[in-house]
């Protein structure tokens, strides 16, 4: 008859046989479950693949405005922004986002070592991509007011202004008069109209922004009382380029998952 430790050594080794197998049941299930989320995500990245445009072999922004992008929906979500008492900076944002990584099926613009990677067309099937300085994207500079021609040819070349022509004005120009858009106060028509540059017609203190203007005087006038508000668009403008889906400050629909 066995003893009562050989019990207890026997009950011992069956309990961790037990909890070995347990943990294999566990793992196993586990396994099964990312196994499936993994695969019902690639479906769904598939379809929105799917669904996304060929974008055009030139530069992605030293073209023409491209008529297939969805400018509709673009205008819908604008509204819904509205509706829900967020900011035009965070529409900028949401744009920004749409545009490089909802609309065409190839990234537009991408990052790395310190400069911005524009698409300019495609050799075969590969994209080609020039570097631009953040500087010469957005036109911004740590100034308070231009003091040389050669900063208002900056100012007026960067890409930032070709973006806004071939999105923004566009989704404005199409609500523009209706009775919710009127409606809006200056916290939503300032920064629209001064994104969109000389197309906006911004009227401050007497002055007319426009991005293109030469007079170096009047520029720097228009520029020191609209460079917060600039600011402002910039930021929203890159983080919405680069932004992480999971940092994104919109419902997870509103990314068209």
């Amino acid at each position: 008859m066995p003893s009562n430790e050989d019990v207890l050594l026997a009950i011992s080794k069956l309990s961790e046989q037990v909890h070995r197998i347990a943990d294999a049941l566990e793992k196993q299930q586990l396994r099964k479950e990312y196994q499936a989320a993994y695969y019902k995500k690639r479906k769904v990245a598939k379809k929105v693949a799917l669904n996304r445009i060929e974008i055009r072999d030139m530069h992605c922004l030293e073209c023409a405005r491209d008529p297939r992008m969805p400018f509709e929906m673009w205008t819908e979500r604008l509204e819904q922004f509205v509706k829900e008492g967020r900011s035009a900076y965070n529409y900028i944002c949401w744009l920004a986002w749409a545009w490089n990584h909802n609309t065409y099926n190839v990234i537009p613009i991408t990052r790395s070592g310190g400069y911005f990677h524009v698409f300019i067309g495609l050799s075969g099937k590969s994209p080609l991509r020039s570097k631009y300085s953040e500087r010469d994207v957005t036109g911004h500079m740590r100034v308070t007011r231009f003091q040389k021609p050669e900063q208002l040819d900056t100012f007026a070349e960067a890409l930032w202004w070709k973006w806004t022509f071939a999105t923004l004005c566009r989704i404005v120009s199409d609500c523009e008069d209706e009775p919710w858009f009127k409606a809006l106060g200056d916290n939503w028509h300032r920064p629209l109209k001064v994104a969109m540059g000389g197309f906006g017609m911004y009227e401050i203190k007497g002055i007319v922004f426009d991005h293109t203007e030469r007079d170096l005087n009047n520029q720097s006038k228009a520029y020191g009382l609209l460079r917060p508000t600039l600011t402002m668009c910039w930021s929203s403008f890159l983080k919405g380029l680069f932004v992480r889906r999971n940092r994104f400050s919109v419902r997870r629909n509103d990314l068209n998952e």
